[in-house]
């Protein structure tokens, strides 16, 4: 694959601390190449593997999109066995290219590794480029409140198919002293006091250095570069990377073999260790995530659906994630679950190859839209601003998710604190309730704390024994915007419906009624709720069960995304 960067409207900030500190370096020569591999000097190929990764900008190739995916960072070395003839291009003045044959365990590892320079503060807020004054309001709350804060601009512009895409945000950052160890006190200051959980944003100010290394499976060091070095494997092959890391922070937990096609960089991360990543068209990054995201049984259209939302879903985090690490995207739900080549499915693929190219965009010309999605919304999705808070996008409006009959009416244009519990006991006949893949447990479920299992997941707050807990504000689909935490020491507000669900072991979703129950030794708070996920966007085993009942998917689409427009981007 020989793959040329485009320039893609990227922010200045971002670009001049992304490729800070490059020029003059002294590249040491290659080791000798022994045994099986082959090797010559000269250019290897015109993109430089630093500027491919730390440059944050879309690659393109025949028109089509490459992405650079997280595959493991953080580690000394990893290994690596190609299913055909192998080549490895090191960087600098001093190019060269090893070639191996197939088969056998490579390795690769960073010496001299020396971890980069960021700066870490909390990150209290994000907003939409265009809403510089809801950022600037954000800011004014801390800073009037005795927190230094700073607005800093991330993300991309870039045109494709005559369409808009724009990822930039505002990001609005609370100071520490730089550090993250800084940065995580301030955030948990700001969790007691405020009721939000801050992320730490790292702004990267030097990347790592270090010598990257590949070891033949004779032994030999046979290619030397520094800071970063690709690996291509002869035709669509591909590579398996052992022990992959998956699901961490949760039960499963664990380390897998990965294959993967495409070009494998290898670079030193910003922890002076060592990160392996994916450069894989857009195409096939689809094809690797979408049976990671839906039951790969699911009815064609609703794969098709699925296949659309996650090609859009990628596009939209394009430059505004990750800003200091040496890839775009990670491989994580952070981003979208992608396994690789290892993860596909005949099924999905079918559906990827069937709507190549398509993304949603706003209706009349406009731009991308951000085609979120969640396991299930119980009946009613959620408008954009209530989940993460910022400006309303008229993509992402509460949607009912049921025939309209006689039964709905009543819940027709939302549910809101007067129905709430009405809605959460009656018998909806919603479609994500109705599809063959559905779990009742998902659509309707109960959580149980005993008050000392209340006191210790609220302990942080510093509100002292919790003696009530009450829901303040909610979207259209009943979701709880601001939870009200009442202790023996005073009272706290706990804003956000993913903060709030962390701060009870992952409740399912934001829909929920909470009542207190028993006394004494008995006394427990009672959550009842609806649905599994945040709720904006589609509703996956809501497009499974409409596909069920006969709708194609961009029917599905335009329901969950109010109106808008299936556009395909490129042939």
């Amino acid at each position: 694959m020989r793959a040329t960067p485009i320039f893609c409207g990227l922010a200045a900030a971002a670009f001049a601390t992304a490729s800070r500190g490059d020029a003059g370096m002294a590249e040491p020569p290659p080791a000798p190449f022994a045994g099986a591999v082959a090797h010559s000097e000269g250019p290897a190929d015109p993109a430089d593997p630093i500027a491919v990764l730390y440059g944050h900008r879309l690659v393109f190739e025949a028109g089509v999109p490459l992405v650079t995916v997280r595959i493991l960072e953080g580690r000394s070395s990893f290994d690596f066995v190609p299913a055909a003839p192998v080549r490895i291009s090191t960087r600098g003045p001093l190019q060269a290219v090893a070639r191996g044959p197939a088969g056998g365990r490579w390795t690769v590892r960073v010496s001299g590794g020396t971890p980069g320079r960021a700066v870490a503060r909390a990150l209290v807020a994000e907003h939409l480029f265009g809403d510089g004054a809801g950022a600037e309001t954000d800011a004014r709350f801390y800073r009037e409140r005795g927190f230094a804060t700073v607005l800093l601009s991330v993300g991309t512009v870039y045109g494709i198919a005559g369409r808009t895409v724009d990822t930039r945000r505002i990001l609005v950052l609370a100071e520490a002293d730089g550090t993250d160890e800084g940065a995580k006190a301030l955030a948990d200051r700001l969790w007691t006091r405020f009721g939000v959980r801050p992320e730490v944003h790292r702004e990267p100010v030097e990347r790592g250095r270090g010598t990257v290394e590949v070891v033949s499976p004779g032994g030999e060091v046979v290619a030397r570069s520094t800071d970063a070095l690709s690996v291509d494997v002869d035709g669509d092959a591909g590579l398996a990377v052992a022990d992959v890391e998956h699901d961490a922070g949760y039960a499963s937990h664990g380390f897998e073999t990965r294959t993967y096609r495409g070009r494998v960089y290898a670079a030193v991360d910003g922890r002076g260790r060592l990160a392996a990543v994916n450069l894989v068209p857009l195409e096939a990054l689809a094809r690797g995530i979408v049976p990671s995201e839906i039951f790969a049984s699911a009815p064609p259209e609703a794969l098709k659906a699925q296949a659309v939302t996650a090609r859009g879903e990628l596009l939209a985090k394009v430059g505004a994630r990750h800003a200091g690490d040496p890839y775009l995207l990670c491989a994580e739900q952070h981003c979208q679950v992608f396994r690789g080549a290892s993860g596909e499915d005949l099924r999905t693929s079918a559906a990827v190859d069937a709507t190549r190219g398509e993304a949603l965009f706003a209706p009349d010309g406009g731009s991308l839209v951000p085609s979120y999605y969640s396991a299930m919304c119980g009946g009613f999705t959620e408008d954009n601003d209530a989940v993460w808070g910022g400006p309303p996008d008229r993509s992402i409006r509460g949607r009912p998710d049921f025939p309209a009959d006689a039964s709905t009416a009543p819940f027709a244009d939302g549910i809101g604190e007067a129905l709430v519990r009405r809605w959460l006991e009656a018998k909806v006949p919603a479609y994500c309730a109705t599809a063959t893949t559905s779990n009742p447990r998902k659509f309707r479920w109960k959580r149980v704390f005993t008050a000392a299992q209340t006191d210790a997941l609220c302990a942080s707050l510093g509100v002292g024994r919790v003696k009530s807990l009450e829901v303040e504000g909610r979207g259209v689909s009943g979701r709880a915007r601001t939870l009200v935490v009442r202790g023996t020491k005073g009272e706290a507000r706990v804003h956000g419906e993913l903060v709030i669900r962390r701060l009870f072991q992952m409740l399912e979703s934001g829909m929920f009624v909470v009542d207190e129950e028993g006394r004494g030794k008995n006394r427990r708070f009672v959550f009842r709720g609806g649905g599994w996920g945040h709720g904006a966007g589609m509703c996956q085993a809501g497009a499974i069960g409409r596909a069920e009942k006969g709708a194609d998917y961009r029917a599905i689409l335009r329901h969950y995304f109010n109106g808008a427009e299936v556009v395909r981007m490129y042939e």
